[in-house]
C-alpha cells in the first residue's frame, strides 16, 4: 500500500497568537488522527508547536489535508490556516508498527521537507515532491487551482464544504440544514466546493495508482 509523508505548518500563527494557535493545531491533529485512523501509517504528530508530520495512505492524503485546513479555518474564524508539503518515495523502515513519524527516515521524508519549503517560498498551501517530475508538475499545477478557490471561501463555506466531504452527498447535507437540495447544490456549485472535492478525490486516486505501480512501501 503506497504512502506519502505529510508535513505541515501554520500560516499566520504569530498574528493569531502562538500559544492559542499551538493549542488549536493540537486539537485539530487529534481530530484528524481519529477521523482517518485507518489511513494513517504513522499518526500526525505536532512538532515545535506550529508544525506537524505524519505518514498517510496516498489515496487519502489530500482528504487529510483538506480536513486539517477546514478545521483550522472554521475554528479560527478564518484567521489561521496551514501549508502542506507531501513527499513521495521510499520509507526505509517498516510501517507495520509505526507510531511516531520522527522515528522514520527515507527519501519520502526528504521530498516532504523540500515540498514544504517550496510551499513556504512560493506562498502556496499544497505542494508535492517526488521522483516523478511529470506527476509532480501536474499535481502542483492542479493544487494551484484548488488554492485559488480555497482562498475565496468564507469560514461558513469551509464549514459546509467540510460537512459535504464527510457526508459525500448533497441530499443529506440539505436535510441536515433544513433547506432544499437545489439551494444547497447551487451554493456548493457556485463556490467551487463540488469541483474542488472532485479534483482532490481524483488526484488522490492518481497518487494511489502511481504508488501502486512504483511499489512504494
Amino acid at each position: 500500500m503506497p504512502h506519502l509523508v505529510l508535513n505541515g505548518d501554520l500560516i499566520a500563527s504569530r498574528a493569531y497568537g502562538a500559544g492559542a494557535a499551538a493549542r488549536l493545531l493540537a486539537d485539530v491533529v487529534h481530530e484528524a488522527n481519529g477521523r482517518f485512523a485507518g489511513a494513517l501509517a504513522a499518526p500526525l504528530r505536532v512538532v515545535q508547536g506550529d508544525a506537524f508530520q505524519g505518514v498517510v495512505r496516498a489515496g487519502s492524503v489530500l482528504r487529510v489535508a483538506f480536513f486539517v485546513q477546514a478545521r483550522l479555518v472554521v475554528r479560527s474564524d478564518g484567521r489561521l490556516k496551514s501549508r502542506f508539503g507531501m513527499g513521495f518515495g521510499a520509507i526505509d523502515q517498516s510501517l507495520d508498527a509505526a507510531s511516531d513519524p520522527a522515528l522514520l527516515t527515507g527519501p519520502a521524508f526528504v521530498s516532504a521537507t523540500a515540498a514544504l519549503e517550496a510551499a513556504r517560498k512560493e506562498k502556496r498551501q499544497l505542494m508535492l515532491q517526488g521522483p516523478d517530475p511529470g506527476l509532480t508538475a501536474a499535481a502542483n499545477g492542479a493544487f494551484g487551482l484548488v488554492e485559488f478557490v480555497w482562498n475565496r471561501w468564507s469560514p461558513e463555506v469551509w464549514r459546509r464544504a467540510q460537512r459535504y466531504d464527510e457526508l459525500e452527498a448533497v441530499k443529506p447535507l440539505a436535510a441536515e440544514l433544513g433547506v432544499s437540495y437545489q439551494a444547497v447544490h447551487k451554493q456548493l456549485h457556485q463556490r467551487g466546493v463540488l469541483a474542488v472535492r472532485e479534483a482532490l478525490v481524483g488526484l488522490g486516486e492518481l497518487l494511489e495508482r502511481k504508488g501502486n505501480r512504483d511499489h512504494v512501501p
